[in-house]
């Protein structure tokens, strides 16, 4: 194993702890960032500041988040990576290391980035903050800048941490990385009890059919339309069933266009009393309702949705991805391609077969129970650190 030198070994207990992330929104990473943060702090007597540099239109859910977990040491800053005109390079680098001293106050003695940019960011500052240890937190679909910044970043890097197997051959591929860097640490499932209080007026009113949803937030990488197209075709034999899409919709062209396709769609086929689209609500919120869980995209990291209709014990059908793979198990028979086809075939059958739909529900609900607990995943990373 890649060894990190002159360090004792690290643990948990009473660390101050900074979190960096792109933005004050509420997605996978944001949701595994606040949950550690908060159980950090209540079982390990840590201080966690977190940070963004990123400030979304939409915010409301990430702040009723904050408010819930008692996370209340959260700092907007000016993004460090941006630069305009000449000498960008040297000007990033200024900003860089300008948030470092500022974070230094803190004392920290971790850094843990979440995404690509705020990985950059936390390898470039390490040295300046005091703090002895951070790493490469790649988490799902994400970008990268391929500029000489990065470049540097990723020198600096002694860790690469990844939470599918997907990502972890991604960094090696893409950085030409000693694959003894790089881990593929699995996610933690972020929901602890059940809910079972139902609160949402507009899913109140829909008596006796069984309600299929995806959660996931209108962006490119998602798949609602083939969601909703598949829901369509199950209409003609099953008149019991309704679809709940609930997610925001993000800023881009692009990802208005994918919102505006699954509007028309609707009101072409007339399913506007069918269909119910939600926005701003948290899972916890939604999934009492659920009797299906299904999440259709291009790309996924290990998707915190799927984890969260595990724990509420439901079916789930979803894309084949590697991450959806290594948390529903490699013969897991609702593993599916992007088709309208397959998706409508896996419902209908499960719709026709009780005993299975019941079935694989409480097989989901103690997989996640048994393989991805949060003491796991500190106890996982902390073996990773002092690696």
């Amino acid at each position: 194993m890649y060894l990190l030198n002159s360090m004792k070994e690290f643990y948990f207990k009473n660390k101050n702890i900074i979190i960096i992330l792109k933005a004050f929104s509420l997605g996978g990473a944001e949701k595994q960032a606040l949950f550690l943060a908060n159980y950090l702090q209540k079982n390990y007597n840590c201080t966690v500041n977190i940070y963004s540099y990123i400030k979304p239109k939409n915010s409301k859910l990430f702040f009723k988040e904050c408010e819930l977990l008692q996370l209340k040491n959260l700092h907007f800053v000016q993004n460090p990576l941006s630069a305009a005109g000449n000498f960008n390079y040297i000007k990033r680098r200024i900003k860089i290391l300008l948030l470092g001293l500022k974070l230094r106050k803190h004392k920290p003695d971790i850094i843990i980035p979440y995404l690509n940019p705020p990985s950059i960011i936390a390898n470039l500052l390490l040295k300046t903050t005091g703090a002895k240890i951070t790493f490469w937190h790649h988490r799902g679909p994400d970008y990268y800048r391929g500029d000489s910044i990065e470049s540097l970043a990723v020198k600096k890097a002694k860790l690469f941490i990844a939470n599918s197997p997907d990502g972890k051959k991604e960094l090696e591929s893409k950085f030409s990385i000693d694959k003894r860097k790089s881990y593929f640490l699995p996610n933690f499932s972020t929901i602890k009890t059940k809910n079972h209080k139902k609160g949402i007026s507009k899913l109140d009113s829909i008596k006796g059919k069984k309600i299929i949803g995806m959660i996931g937030h209108f962006r490119q990488e998602k798949l609602q339309s083939i969601v909703v197209k598949s829901f369509y075709k199950l209409l003609k034999n099953h008149k019991d069933i309704h679809l709940v899409l609930a997610g925001n919709i993000d800023e881009s062209e692009e990802e208005k266009s994918m919102y505006s396709e699954v509007i028309n769609f609707i009101k072409k086929h007339q399913l506007s009393d069918k269909v119910t689209l939600l926005h701003n609500v948290t899972a916890n919120e939604v999934l009492p309702y659920f009797d299906f869980g299904v999440l259709m995209s291009k790309k996924e990291g290990m998707p915190n949705v799927i984890m969260e209709y595990m724990s509420y014990n439901l079916p789930v059908i979803c894309t084949n991805h590697e991450g959806c793979k290594s948390l529903l198990g490699d013969k897991y028979p609702y593993l599916i391609n992007n088709s309208v086809d397959e998706l409508t075939e896996k419902i209908e059958f499960l719709l026709q077969n009780e005993t299975e739909f019941n079935s694989i529900g409480q097989k989901n609900k103690k997989r996640i129970e048994k393989n991805f607990s949060i003491e796991k995943y500190i106890e996982n990373l902390t073996t990773i650190i002092n690696s």
